[in-house]
């Protein structure tokens, strides 16, 4: 098997292709699809059809299947394996609240609830594999994953199914089982070494703490949540520094850096330095994160940092990663992903939301970010989306592990629902 391969081609199925596959769906997406397409943007039809594909790709028991999903990393169920569940959960989540159709929301909820049934408590800090049988198998106590779980999956379930406190108590224990990640210099850990640091201290995995935390805050009203996303948020507003793991922001770049110490390999990496990179989702999920905190921050001083630099890093991705036509790469202008340029419209949306792009940004950066929408939607469409949401450009970014490329696609249902708002209506 192929697996860097071209793994999933809109256009091998076709519309008629892509249709035929309506029997695997429930009757509510079918639906939606057959009887109000027609009357249907064709963002919110691009959004529909990569959300039906996750309801496709969904087993009976709420994990990617083995079989149907093309984008399940063979093997042990490891790490990865879960980095689909907690985005496609939120994006289903999201289209259900703009489509009303039912088989989004229950596919969400069992997305959820599987991604919160297989976390366990760590053991051993920076030891989250054990042997079993005689094989290495993953512990799933790793900081991020309990991020992903109580705000993509938590968060979001206890808000559309108000009445059912059935997981409150797992919630708790998840949030219990975080302190064992406490750090002294970025507040929390990933729980992982990195390549040359006993803990990676990754910027994505930590943002995705971050919105745990806030995600576990606005379901519970848990003080102590609250405070401890305040405390972390420090470490997204402090500057980048040799030797230290206290900061991951670069002032040479105006972004967030993958992360604070030296090394590279780490996924859809070639040989981008982590200390030295940004790149997109290092952008987006910590400016989510501290974006969601902003109203419960009181500092004047903090919510203007917090601002300031959730400006500038959408400002880096336009400005470094964009190319021409208005796709965007992943570090740079290298390859052209789907889904980065998703994540740069998303943190668009994000900032518009809440009136927080400065008029003589908006100026400059509003027709470039709207080329960048205009070619998300025409790049989305069954018959034009690139084979996996990529297009070889310098072939510098990879396509490891398969499970992030739904994460992309789960960014781009989110942009397509979002940026319908702005930009369809401009």
């Amino acid at each position: 098997m192929a697996i860097l391969g071209t793994l999933f081609d809109f256009r091998s199925l076709g519309r008629r292709g892509f249709l035929a596959g309506g029997a695997l769906l429930t009757g509510g997406v079918t639906a939606v699809r057959n009887a109000a397409g027609r009357n249907l943007s064709q963002p919110l039809r691009n959004a529909i059809e990569l959300g039906d594909l996750f309801v496709l790709w969904q087993s009976p028991y709420g994990s990617s299947d083995p079989v149907k999903c093309p984008y399940r990393t063979p093997g042990f169920w490891n790490a990865y394996h879960l980095h689909l569940n907690g985005p496609a959960a939120r994006a289903l989540y999201h289209l259900y609240a703009r489509t009303r159709v039912s088989g989004y929301k229950e596919t969400a909820d069992r997305y959820a609830v599987f991604m919160i049934s297989t976390l366990y408590e760590p053991v051993e800090t920076y030891v989250d594999t054990q042997v079993l049988d005689g094989q290495y198998r993953h512990m799933f106590s790793a900081a991020f994953m309990y991020g992903k779980a109580l705000s993509h999956c938590y968060e979001c379930f206890r808000q559309f199914n108000p009445g059912e406190d059935g997981l409150e108590l797992k919630a708790y224990a998840i949030y219990r089982w975080l302190q064992r990640h406490r750090r002294a210099d970025s507040y929390f850990g990933v729980g992982y070494p990195g390549a040359t640091s006993p803990d990676a201290q990754f910027t994505v995995d930590l943002g995705e703490v971050g919105a745990g935390l806030v995600g576990f805050y606005n379901a519970s009203a848990h003080q102590p949540a609250l405070d401890d996303a305040l405390g972390l948020a420090n470490f997204f507003l402090t500057d980048l520094q040799e030797g230290s793991g206290r900061g991951v922001w670069s002032r040479e770049l105006g972004a967030w850096v993958v992360g604070p110490w030296p090394g590279t390999g780490a996924e859809q990496f070639t040989n981008q330095q982590f200390n030295k990179s940004a790149r997109g989702q290092a952008q987006l999920v910590p400016a989510e994160f501290l974006l969601s905190l902003l109203p419960h921050t009181r500092d004047p001083n903090m919510r203007a940092a917090i601002v300031d630099k959730c400006v500038s890093a959408f400002r880096w991705c336009m400005d470094n990663c964009q190319f021409e036509d208005g796709a965007h790469g992943m570090f740079g202008r290298d390859d052209k992903w789907v889904g980065q340029t998703a994540m740069a419209v998303l943190l668009y949306t994000r900032l518009r939301a809440d009136s927080l792009v400065p008029p003589a940004v908006e100026k400059v950066y509003y027709p470039k970010v709207n080329k960048s929408w205009r070619w998300l939607v025409e790049h989305t469409r069954p018959d034009n989306f690139p084979p996996d949401g990529y297009i070889r450009v310098s072939g510098t970014t990879t396509k490891k592990p398969l499970e992030n490329l739904v994460w992309h696609m789960a960014w781009t249902v989110e942009a397509l629902i979002e940026g319908e708002k702005i930009f369809e209506s401009s």
